[in-house]
This record gives structure tokens, C-alpha cells and sequence, in this order.
């Protein structure tokens, strides 16, 4: 059946279904997306070799990963090595992983990591990055700012020379220089210095290209990328960085991980090494008394001739304890005055002793001062501009004021300790008074020795404490994996690219059939779409022929053709629920669809069966089946509705189709007022007595309304719709 031949017959003296909705015709799309085959192997082909076209720029993006365990406690700690914690809030794994990833921390690890540039090939779709597998590597000792924008090629000529070109630009002309390996090359844009690696000997007449690479941009890329986090119920951080350069990530990485724990054991020994300096200024102060001490007791030993016997013995042994005393005492002023002075003079971006470091078990001082410490931490890992380093500050300024205040009540409780001593020094020496001059003399001079020489071991054993502290400690961190690589990431976007395009390859085609069927399909295309618009049945579809002849039914009468019109006619005796006499009004949207082919074959369906026939023209404007019967001038309606004729003298029987014609006569000026006559229902009644079949050929309903006044004289009404021919919105 040729779908776009069809004419639709709908039976109209049935009550409209409102609520009727089209559904979806499957096999009518599906023998339309068939029609358009050739589509979808276009399409499909074409999207083939855009996603292959597409993947060819592909790059691959590895994911190199490490993990280091956070000691939340501060590591292995013993009783030696407390002194030197880094305090709690900066050992926690959340202050820490802040660390890892601050700005000085990565910028350290750029340096280490020696990058300033990076050497690539182009290919005809990308870029691939040649690091540690390039004939050469390149060392600059300056770079322009200008030249860090730009992409300048490197070919080997010879074994011992190359040639560096750049294309040139708006701003600067293309420029050629050569080279030779191992030797400076000059040119205003850089110094640079370019070296074989062992790669050269498989490539000697590389071909590639170089850019600079400026640190900020590296800090900027490898701060963006890095990816720190810890797995769920642990205290295992795990980093990760993913980026199209894999090896030069994963030096990244192992340089960072070097720089964290050597970062975190420098935090450490901080403490050790302020203690040490104390100490060692402390020692430089003594060791001139010390030693003017000891040269005045050998001078007068040698020249008395007593060497500490006796009653200078024992005197002598109760003066040394006082003195170890006193060294303790002094060295506990020396340490807070000390404390005092370098926290007046810090600008809050240095850490403090500790007292316990020194060997000063206080824990409300201990305590603060670890607070300082720990903000002093925070604080270097905010920007000045951050409102939490704003906040940070205000706190490290409230404890700085603590502290001064108890720095501010220590020396009086170490006056009055230093008062006690010397009391019980006033009593000693007391009795010393009773001793002969010479041995008193003597006494004296071996008391002056042994105070300083007693507060100077007393500083040694303390450097030597700190010295053992400092060499056993470790990292609080231990790494758990080095750092590897992952295979890369995005594989999956080279088969979803190509799911993307074969979708879009098949969608396209859709597009196109649904727009030109249906959005830029401006009539009838369906039975669908006859029934949801006009809410009607079908009551015949009958299909347009190819034969040369307007009556086809007359001269083919056993074709499918002639079987569809006698369906029709089975139909139509079922809505008159009669067999004869019977009346059809045939019309349709506008001119053109159809009405007047149906209609003389209608009528010769029912010739066929020896019934007398009628065809009437009612069409007054346009008497199309008066001209297709010959009959155009002739008398007919229009001349008996006013009276010129009589209805027997205008009706002729046709003598090729054998069934009588009324033509409609004369086109009038007023033909729905002629139409509107009395005497048209008289001539219907009329006709109907003598006739057993009438067909009335109508105006357009679309166009005038005079079906739908002669409707009601009528048994039925056929609405005639055209496939691809009746306006939709029309009709």
C-alpha cells in the first residue's frame, strides 16, 4: 500500500469523542525510519570517524598515589625525647595534613625537584612530554620573563651539535641558533646549557620541542592537584596526584614526602637547638671565671704549700654543695631571664624553649608555652589575609601576655630561694672565719674554683643531654608506600567517546525524519492523526490509483482498487441502517482532496449493482464533477432552484459510467442563499423517490458551510481527508 496515496473517508453523523488521544504508531515509524536507511549508515560511519578523530587527541591521565601514617601522639616518645614534641595541636592528623599541602612546603619541594623546564614532541593531534626519556636534558641559567610564554624547537644536527628555532609571533621575529652539547649557548631571550643523557645514542636526530617552566606555575599546578586524605577510621593519610606527566608526579611526590619529614624532625630538633645555643652562650660566659678561678688556686697552693687538708676539707666539701645549689639556681635565673628577654623581643613568627627541655618541671608555664608554640605552627600555615590568621594572631597575643605575667612573678620566688642559700653560704663561711688565715685563704680560693667549675659541668652535662635528645630523634611520620603509579584514569573516555558519537550518529537521522514528518509536516499524514483531530472513525481508506482513468471502479472492477470502494459502500449501508434508498453527502477541507473522485466511483460501486444511481454537483463555485463529466455549462441545480427548468429536463445519464449526472448548472452570485432555498429540500425529497442511490458532490466544508446545511436532509456524510494534502491545522 503507498501510505502517501491514501484518501481517509470519515463518517461524521456520530457524536465526537472528546477525550480520544492519538497513540503512537510503531510500525508507521519504523517503516519511516527504514525508508531513510541510508541515513543512519551515513551518520554511523561519519561518527565512526569523528570519535576516532577525536580520541587521537586523547591524553592519558595517571594517578600516582603514596601513604604515610600520622603519628597522632607524636611519634615513638620516651621520656628523653619529651622535651622535644612538637605540642599536640600541631601533631594533630588534620593540622598536619593542612601542612603537607601548604604553599612553602610544596615550594620546597620544587626546588628540590629541579624542574624549570620540560621537553615535548608534537605529534600531528597532541603534545607528549619527553621527561627522563629524552635525547637530552636542558639547564638554564637565565630565562626572559617573555620567553616563559613561548614554545622554541630542538633538533640534533650532529653528534655535537643541534639548533634551537622559534617560529616567531606579533611581538618577536623567528629566529634560528646553534649549539654544541656540554656548552653554553646565549641568546636575550636565555642562557642554556644542553646535555646528552644516555637516550642519545638511539636519537641522535631528535626532533623535539622545550618550554621554561616558571615555579609559581608549578606550585599553582601541583597545589591544584594534589590530593591529600584520611582513610576512614585511620591515621593514614593517603596523597595522590593525578596528571598526564606520571614520572615527574611521582618525583614530586618523593620529594615532598622528603621535605615533610625532614620539615617535621627540623620542627623537632628547633627545640634542641635553641637549648643547645643557651647553653653554649652560657658556657662561653663561665669558662673565663673558670678559668681566672683556677689559676688563683694552683698560684697560691704552689706558693703556701696546702693543698686542702683538715678542717679546709671538710669546710671546703660543705661550701660545694652550696655551690651546686647555687649553679642550679643560677642557671634556672639565667634560663628565665633568658625566656623573659627573647620572648619581648620575638615578633611572634618564633617558637619558644620549652622548661621542660631545660630540665624545669612547671606545668602551667610548660603548658603555654606549648600553646605558643602551636599557634606559631598555625600561624605560618595562614596567609596574612586569611580572617584565621587574623583570629591566630589575637590568640598567640593572649598567651604571649600569660606568659609575661608568670615570667613577671618567678623572680621574686627565685630571690627568695637565692636568699635562703646565701644564708646558710653567710653560716658556712662563718665558720671558716675560726680556721688559721692561711688555710682560710686557701678555702676561698677553692671555693671560687669550685663554683664555677661545678656550674660549668653542670652546663656541659646539660649540652650533652641535649645533644643525645636532638641525635635520637625521628620523624613523627613514618611513610608507608612509596610513591607508584596507577595506570591511567580515563580510559574509559575513549570507548564513552565513542558511544557518544555512534548515540548522536543515530540520533541525527531521528532528528532529521522527525522534523521534516512531522515538524515541518504541515498535513495529514496518518489515520492517527485523522481520528485524534476529529475525534471521528474511519469509516474507508481507499488508495489513490495509477491508472490514467478519473472512474477506476468502471473499468476495473475485480481490482483491490474496486474492493476498498465496495468495503465503503458495505459501511455506509450499515450507518442508514437501510439498504436503499440512500443518501451521502460527499465533502472534504478544501478543493483538491479528493471529494469528486470518490464520489463518481462511490456511484459506480453502486451501478455495478444494477441500482439506479445519482451524482448531484452541489458545488456552485466550483462544479469540478461537472467538468469531469463533461457536462461545464450545461444547465442544472442552480438553473432549477430559480426556476429556469424543470428537474427531469436537467438530468443526464453518462454513457461511459452509466449512472445519471445532475450537474450543477450555472455558476450563481448567491449560491448558499440558492442553496437556502425551500426547493432544495423539495428536490432532495424528490430525487429520493426516484433514485436508489444519491450521491451529492459538495463545496469544501473548510471553505463554505453549505454541507453543513445540507447535511441534515442527507442519510450520512463522507469527510474526505487527503494523505499529504489536507492542512492539518485546517482540517
Amino acid at each position: 500500500m503507498s501510505v502517501n496515496k491514501e484518501i481517509y473517508g470519515t463518517q461524521s453523523n456520530i457524536e465526537p469523542n472528546a477525550d480520544k488521544n492519538g497513540s503512537f504508531d510503531f510500525l508507521y515509524w519504523l517503516f519511516k525510519v527504514i525508508n531513510y536507511w541510508y541515513l543512519f549508515v551515513i551518520f554511523f560511519i561519519l561518527a565512526i570517524g569523528l570519535a576516532y578523530l577525536k580520541n587521537q587527541y586523547w591524553v592519558p591521565l595517571y594517578n600516582t598515589t603514596s601513604t604515610i601514617i600520622i603519628e597522632n601522639n607524636g611519634g615513638r616518645k620516651n621520656d628523653l625525647t619529651a622535651g622535644f614534641s612538637m605540642g599536640q595541636g600541631v601533631q594533630s592528623t588534620s593540622n598536619q595534613l593542612i601542612m603537607y599541602q601548604s604553599y612553602d612546603l610544596i615550594s620546597k619541594a620544587i626546588d628540590d625537584l629541579g624542574v624549570t623546564n620540560e621537553i615535548f614532541e608534537k605529534t600531528r593531534f597532541k603534545e607528549e612530554n619527553r621527561y627522563k626519556s629524552s635525547a637530552i636534558n636542558i639547564y638554564d641559567n637565565y630565562v626572559h620573563p617573555s620567553a616563559y610564554s613561548m614554545a622554541f624547537s630542538i633538533k640534533g644536527l650532529t653528534d655535537s651539535t643541534y639548533q634551537i628555532s622559534y617560529v616567531g609571533d606579533k611581538v618577536r621575529e623567528p629566529f634560528t641558533k646553534k649549539g654544541k652539547y656540554g656548552e653554553s649557548i646565549q641568546h636575550p631571550l636565555f642562557f642554556l646549557t644542553v646535555e646528552k643523557t644516555e637516550l642519545f645514542e638511539n636519537n641522535p636526530h631528535y626532533s623535539y620541542f622545550f618550554r621554561f617552566l616558571t615555579k609559581s606555575g608549578l606550585i599553582a599546578s601541583y597545589r591544584s592537584r594534589l590530593q591529600c586524605r584520611l582513610r576512614d577510621g585511620s591515621s593514614v593519610m593517603e596523597v595522590s596526584v593525578v596528571g598526564n606527566v606520571a614520572e615527574r608526579d611521582k618525583d614530586f611526590i618523593t620529594v615532598l614526602n622528603d621535605r615533610f619529614f625532614a620539615d617535621n624532625l627540623s620542627k623537632k630538633n628547633n627545640a634542641a637547638e635553641k637549648s643547645i645555643d643557651f647553653i653554649d652562650k652560657q658556657l662561653m660566659i663561665i669558662k673565663d671565671s673558670l678559668d681566672a678561678s683556677e689559676l688563683k688556686l694552683n698560684a697560691y697552693q704552689t706558693q703556701s704549700g696546702l693543698y686542702g687538708e683538715g678542717r679546709t676539707a671538710r669546710a671546703n666539701s660543705e661550701l660545694e654543695e652550696l655551690g651546686k645549689k647555687k649553679s642550679d639556681l643560677k642557671y634556672r635565673q639565667d634560663y628565665f631571664k633568658f625566656l623573659s628577654d627573647y620572648l619581648k623581643r620575638n615578633t611572634h613568627n618564633e617558637t619558644l624553649m620549652t622548661p621542660s627541655i631545660m630540665g624545669f618541671q612547671d606545668p602551667q608555664l610548660t603548658g603555654l608555652v606549648n600553646t605558643y608554640n602551636d599557634l606559631i605552627f598555625k600561624q605560618s600555615e595562614y596567609g596574612e589575609g586569611s580572617p584565621l590568621w587574623l583570629k591566630n594572631k589575637k590568640q598567640i597575643e593572649d598567651v604571649n601576655a600569660r606568659l609575661s605575667e608568670i615570667l613577671k612573678t618567678i623572680p621574686s620566688s627565685l630571690a627568695m630561694e637565692e636568699q635562703n642559700l646565701n644564708a646558710r653560704y653567710a653560716k658556712a663561711m662563718g665558720e671558716i672565719a675560726t680556721l688559721p688565715e692561711r688555710e682560710r685563704k686557701l678555702l676561698i680560693h677553692e671555693r671560687d674554683f669550685k663554683i664555677n667549675d661545678t656550674y660549668y659541668n653542670y652546663l656541659l652535662q646539660r649540652r650533652v643531654e641535649s645533644q643525645i635528645l636532638k641525635a635520637s630523634n625521628a620523624p613523627d611520620n613514618v611513610l608507608l608506600d612509596q610513591p607508584r603509579i596507577i595506570t591511567f584514569i580515563n580510559g574509559g573516555e575513549l570507548s564513552n567517546t565513542y558511544i557518544l558519537f555512534i548515540a548522536l550518529g543515530l540520533l541525527l537521522p531521528c532528528i532529521y525524519i522527525f522534523a521534516k514528518e512531522v515538524l515541518f509536516k504541515f498535513t495529514i499524514q496518518t489515520r492517527d492523526e485523522v481520528e485524534h483531530i476529529s475525534g471521528l472513525p474511519i469509516v474507508g481508506t481507499i488508495e489513490r490509483s495509477d491508472k490514467k482513468v478519473d472512474v477506476v471502479v468502471r473499468y476495473y472492477p475485480k481490482s483491490g482498487f474496486s474492493e476498498s470502494f465496495r468495503s465503503l459502500r458495505s459501511k455506509l449501508e450499515y450507518l442508514a441502517q437501510k439498504e436503499s434508498p440512500i443518501s451521502v453527502l460527499i465533502t472534504s477541507t478544501e478543493p483538491g482532496e479528493g471529494k469528486t473522485f470518490v464520489a463518481t466511483n462511490l456511484a459506480s460501486i453502486y451501478e455495478l449493482t444494477t441500482k439506479k444511481v445519482l451524482v448531484v454537483d452541489m458545488d456552485l463555485r466550483r462544479p469540478a464533477l461537472s467538468r469531469q463529466m463533461g457536462m461545464e455549462g450545461k444547465k442544472g441545480i442552480s438553473n432549477y432552484l430559480i426556476g429556469q427548468a424543470s428537474l427531469e429536463s436537467l438530468i443526464e445519464v453518462h454513457p461511459d459510467y452509466r449512472f445519471d449526472v445532475l450537474p450543477a448548472g450555472t455558476i450563481p452570485p448567491n449560491p448558499s442563499e440558492l442553496i437556502r432555498s425551500p426547493k432544495t429540500k423539495q428536490m432532495i425529497d424528490g430525487l429520493m423517490q426516484k433514485y436508489d442511490y444519491i450521491i451529492f458532490d459538495c463545496s469544501p466544508y473548510g471553505l463554505v458551510s453549505d454541507a453543513s446545511f445540507l447535511s441534515k436532509y442527507v442519510d450520512t456524510v463522507l469527510y474526505v481527508v487527503r494523505n499529504e494534502s489536507t492542512n492539518k491545522n485546517f482540517f
